[in-house]
């Protein structure tokens, strides 16, 4: 049996919303470890609560068995317009410098956006922190 790319099963994960994976009946544990970034509203600046989540994201890249990083776009603004979408690839694009920084090689870095579908639910125009947020997964 072939098998399964590691970004595909992280892909295929991050589709599903969190929904087992198996290949060939058997489980597959897509991610190593992930964290969780949270801005503010209308910001996609690195504070120092950022940069230390961030930084224990690279340390972890670097010392575990890490094939590569994947990093979750989420939009925030009661939903995926052209200028929420652009915050959040700005929000993904500011941790990635970040773990680049903190020494994690920008080829193992992938941008992923997350459907409007896989936010969490509100009401048109309502600011969600779980949407500001962009995750780090260690796959």
């Amino acid at each position: 049996m072939k098998a399964i790319n590691p970004m595909v099963a992280v892909t295929i994960a991050l589709a599903l919303g969190g929904c087992a994976l198996s290949v060939g009946g058997a489980p597959v544990d897509t991610a190593l470890s992930t964290f969780e970034v949270f801005f503010d509203v209308e910001r996609s600046d690195i504070n120092d609560a950022v940069a230390q989540i961030v930084r224990n994201a690279a340390d972890n890249t670097r010392r575990g068995n890490v094939s590569g990083v994947t990093i979750s776009i989420h939009s925030g603004v009661g939903g995926w317009s052209d200028h929420s979408q652009a915050l959040s690839r700005r929000r993904a694009e500011s941790v990635k410098a970040e773990l680049v920084r903190d020494g994690v090689p920008a080829d193992e870095i992938t941008l992923v956006e997350v459907a409007e579908n896989h936010l969490a639910p509100t009401e048109d125009g309502v600011r969600e922190p779980l949407n500001r947020r962009t995750e780090i997964i260690l796959w």
